[in-house]
């Protein structure tokens, strides 16, 4: 008994590590030909199924006692006030970090992604024209971010592509919406557009393409195509650490197996927006906790979902309930009860 719940702890342990490695196929090289793999179905993937429907569980607690209490609610969901917009700086800043590294290695996209040679010097203009952009006008910038994801699966496979596209789309969106509150340019050319009216939007289309790319790296990577990951695993094995504890009947294909399904649980409470910052904060520890154990490499791979957390993090949900509101549902309640007896009475 006491075996089974020590191996059931360090089980517990060990999803620290399972959604943050969202882009195997950094260390896979393109055009690998994947043999066909098959997710085991026992009780080892049972306890990692309960792990996951526990985390979902947890999500709609934590809205429940934030919807009942003010100061909980102001915890959970209340953007945080006077940063001087410094968490789109710090996502603007990461960005260009990921693709200033690209330009010195000879990457795109991200590591060890290598643009045909025919085609280096337009991934080389792009990436630059990032650095460039930012600068002078947010909406430019991210309109070349939407080339650059298109390009991904145009000129990768769509194996490979697939992975950035979610990401850099939503990212690009995003830039454009934002920037007439942030570039003067951008406020001078766009703003007569209405431009300015989708403001408001640019977190949101963060948190859903966010979402959607944890999704898509869950199902493509590990659900459907586990093999992606028990590559991986075979040149990292040191992710797998459960093995180190000698539960050596936790195999890799286990461990793509919980990886897929908490990414998969994340991203659809990021698209459903259900206690957006309690997810983020999640989903921030996770990718920290990879980024310790992994180095410099994966953190500069993952430097653009930093900037999101950090956006995320900071705008909340714009859903504090006010006193006023429940004032107002306790007055109509009360009517509505005195009226009743008041029918009562007329009928007796």
């Amino acid at each position: 008994m006491k075996s089974l719940i020590m191996r059931i702890a360090i089980y517990a342990m060990a999803m620290l590590s399972f959604p943050s490695m969202a882009h195997v196929r950094w260390f896979v090289p393109v055009g690998t030909e994947l043999p066909d793999m098959t997710l085991p179905l026992d009780w080892i993937s049972g306890i990692v199924t309960v792990g996951a429907i526990g985390f979902i569980l947890s999500v709609f607690v934590v809205k429940f006692i934030a919807d009942r209490f003010n100061k909980i609610a102001t915890l959970v969901y209340a953007p945080i006030s006077k940063t001087n917009n410094i968490e789109w700086y710090i996502l603007f800043g990461l960005v260009n970090v990921l693709f200033l590294h690209n330009l010195m290695l000879g990457d795109f996209l991200g590591p060890h992604y290598f643009l045909p040679e025919q085609y280096m010097m337009v991934g080389v203009v792009l990436q630059a024209l990032i650095l460039i952009g930012s600068v002078i006008s947010l909406a430019f910038t991210g309109a070349v971010l939407i080339v650059i994801a298109l390009l991904g699966i145009v000129l990768f496979s769509f194996e490979s592509g697939i992975d950035y596209f979610f990401e850099m789309v939503s990212l690009g969106i995003a830039y454009v919406f934002i920037s007439t509150k942030l570039n003067s340019n951008d406020k001078l050319m766009f703003k007569r557009f209405g431009l300015d009216k989708l403001i408001v939007a640019a977190p949101v289309v963060l948190r859903v393409g966010l979402g959607i790319q944890l999704i898509s790296l869950a199902l493509h990577n590990k659900i459907i195509e586990p093999a992606a990951t028990y590559y991986f695993l075979l040149e990292h094995p040191y992710y797998n650490f459960i093995h180190y504890f000698g539960w050596t009947d936790f195999s890799h294909l286990h461990f793509a197996y919980a990886a897929g399904l908490f990414e998969t649980c994340f991203g659809l409470m990021l698209t459903l927006g259900i206690c957006n910052r309690y997810v983020i904060c999640v989903i921030a520890f996770f990718f920290v906790s990879t980024g310790v154990i992994s180095g410099l490499e994966e953190v500069i791979g993952h430097l653009p979902i930093f900037g999101f957390i950090a956006v995320l993090v900071t705008v909340g949900e714009h859903r504090l309930p006010r006193k006023r509101d429940k004032e107002t549902k306790s007055i109509i309640l009360d009517s509505a009860v005195e009226s009743v007896f008041k029918g009562t009475k007329k009928v007796l």
